[in-house]
């Protein structure tokens, strides 16, 4: 990996580096969650000197989650709700945001709540430091079950067969350069989709940092992980990956 630092915290490059966010939140019937999720986004932003916008993509949401969103705009003044018809998906909703985003870098924050605003607030601050900023987990078993633990695990270590490099985690926080994002042509649509995304955002750039994250876990809810789907759609990105590592996908 020439060139690309993936030392945890390590700041890779800096130097006139734009400090503007677009924050992407992909909910799907998260009633629950999606207020705590906004308030812990923004407080982390609040004492950080970066220009930001942040978008909430109802994913066709049975519950109450966009009309909580609206009806807290007043509180939020960064925030714009955009409304799928209906349930379209995980990576579609992603590309929606994608699309729709403004600012010079791009994150997606899951809608379920499962980071504080300390742990956002370092995150966000690695804002501009190198081409993309991956965050991964810290000691996972402490806040998931080994089974999930255990699967993530094996998940990372196989796309790092795949793809030759030694990255701590696939499927975290990515926070990337919006003209690239924006130019990826994306095939996965579930949950595999944010490895596809940083697989292919590497090979256009050059630097890379990794920062450990406390993750807490939802706090209501269920998690929509474990779904037949998500393991086909998980097996059909490492195919995937595969097939762009040997030169047949862009």
């Amino acid at each position: 990996m020439n060139g690309v630092s993936q030392e945890p915290g390590r700041q890779a490059s800096s130097a006139g580096a734009s400090r503007s966010l677009s924050i992407i939140i992909p909910a799907y019937n998260e009633s629950g969650n999606i207020v705590a999720t906004l308030e812990n986004v923004t407080g982390a932003l609040a004492p950080l000197d970066i220009e930001h916008e942040i978008l909430v993509i109802d994913d066709g949401s049975a519950d109450t989650t966009a009309s909580l969103v609206q009806s807290n705009l007043h509180r939020f003044r960064h925030v714009r709700l955009l409304v799928n018809e209906r349930n379209m998906g995980f990576g579609w909703s992603y590309r929606r945001g994608v699309d729709a985003a403004a600012l010079d870098h791009i994150v997606m924050v899951h809608g379920d709540n499962a980071w504080g605003r300390d742990t956002l607030r370092d995150f966000f601050s690695h804002v501009g430091r190198a081409d993309v900023i991956v965050g991964y987990t810290r000691q996972m078993w402490r806040s998931r079950t080994l089974a999930r633990t255990m699967i993530s695990k094996t998940y990372t270590f196989l796309v790092n067969r795949i793809t030759h490099r030694g990255l701590q985690y696939y499927n975290g926080l990515q926070i990337h350069k919006a003209p690239v994002l924006k130019s990826l042509a994306i095939e996965s649509t579930g949950y595999g989709f944010q490895s596809e995304v940083l697989v292919k955002s590497l090979k256009l750039t050059r630097t890379v940092v990794e920062v450990p994250m406390d993750l807490i876990e939802r706090q209501q809810g269920e998690s929509k992980a474990f779904r037949l789907k998500n393991f086909v759609d998980v097996y059909r990105t490492l195919k995937l990956l595969r097939a762009v590592e040997r030169g047949r996908h862009a």
